[in-house]
């Protein structure tokens, strides 16, 4: 089944019933802050905890045997090197994509196939089924992938925030030994040359117990991470804003804030957050990652948000789940992630938006709230 269009829906929803209904939801949200409940079923594992690759898998979010699709296709430090009155410059250029109010909402839309028309055609459809814009939009590149493509460079030159997740599993001990610094390299430089500032995410939800094999734990993924920024630092690339994601789940267990290279060396704090279902809000299952991330003082990201439901419980949780970003100010942005799939446990997955027009709807009302309309620097 191929990523469907849908007709463009008329105008936006009127902001005065929507605040109503947040106002509704806000007061579900406090009562969920006031009692501090645990994701009830998330039992140890996230609907997110996909199998491992290697580190030049397959195209897509290097999330090993999990197939990300629309209904059918395969997706697949700061401290070292430069001149400082660059680096410094630099960081302002990449500072100006935190927004000074509201939060950017957006999405990675799973396309057809893995090229760069495909993946602008799918967000081109996604936009043209929820009749609005979004601001941000999540692209993914393994370990081996060339990057910066056509379609990252598209998306820029549409005015959008590239949210770039460099993942594959490229063992941290062998990046730390300098095996890949002529590939990082030539990444760096290639980021460098597009003139305008992107989020970077390398190795996103590395606190999974499958990944284990190549990231060798907390110290050595944040040697890795310390390896590449330096490299990074050494080439002038200073148009990037460094994404720091792991698992919203692992949050719970006190193993995702492990990982953590600091403040110096990180300048969005993120997770992916995943639901079990409807009955659990994201509120709920972002608690414990949300309440960590307010003690760094840095702007939040939620770069992956999804649950599987039925079409009325799905919208409700969309509506939710924006909701959240009013309610919580730290919040800077949001991405859904709009595919369906399998997981490394074999379980299937949908999210996918597009046999749901009800929660297309919702999704392009949300885009008309106030919350995300941000302020953010004109020139880019």
């Amino acid at each position: 089944m191929t990523h469907r269009r849908r007709r463009s829906l008329a105008g936006r929803a009127v902001w005065l019933p929507v605040a109503a209904a947040i106002a509704v939801l806000a007061a579900g949200t406090v009562a969920f802050a006031l009692v501090h409940r645990a994701p009830a079923s998330s039992g140890g594992k996230s609907p997110t905890s996909f199998g491992s690759g290697s580190g030049s898998g397959s195209p897509g979010p290097q999330h090993g045997s999990q197939s990300p699709q629309p209904g059918g296709g395969k997706p697949t430090g700061a401290s070292s090197g430069g001149d400082p009155g660059s680096v410094a410059a630099g960081h302002d250029q990449a500072a100006r994509l935190v927004p000074s109010a509201g939060a950017y909402l957006g999405a990675y839309v799973a396309p057809v196939g893995y090229t760069p028309d495909a993946q602008i055609a799918a967000v081109q459809s996604f936009q043209r089924s929820i009749g609005a814009q979004i601001d941000l939009v999540h692209t993914y590149h393994p370990w081996d992938d060339p990057f910066p493509d056509a379609a990252d460079r598209y998306f820029l030159g549409a005015g959008k925030v590239l949210l770039l997740t460099w993942g594959g599993t490229a063992d941290t001990r062998s990046i730390v030994a300098g095996r890949y610094d002529a590939l990082i390299r030539a990444r760096a430089i290639a980021i460098k040359r597009l003139g305008r500032p992107i989020l970077l995410e390398y190795r996103h939800e590395m606190d999974r117990p499958n990944l284990q094999w190549a990231v060798h734990g907390p110290k050595n993924f944040i040697a890795a991470w310390d390896h590449i920024r330096a490299i990074f630092n050494q080439v002038g690339a200073h148009n990037v804003g460094w994404v720091w994601c792991p698992t919203g789940w692992g949050f719970q267990h006190g193993r995702s804030q492990t990982f953590y290279p600091g403040n110096d060396e990180v300048d969005w704090v993120c997770a992916d957050v995943y639901s079990v279902s409807t009955a659990e809000p994201l509120q709920e299952s972002a608690h414990y990652f949300l309440s960590w991330a307010r003690h760094t003082g840095k702007p939040v990201l939620i770069g992956e948000f999804a649950t599987d439901g039925g079409p009325a419980a799905l919208s409700r949780w969309l509506f939710a789940a924006g909701a959240l970003a009013e309610l919580d100010p730290q919040i800077k942005g949001m991405a859904y992630f709009d595919a369906n799939g399998t997981d490394s446990q074999g379980r299937p997955f949908r999210y996918w938006l597009g046999d749901d027009p009800t929660a297309l709807r919702a999704f392009g009302q949300m885009l008309g709230w106030p919350t995300f309309r941000p302020d953010r620097a004109s020139s880019q």
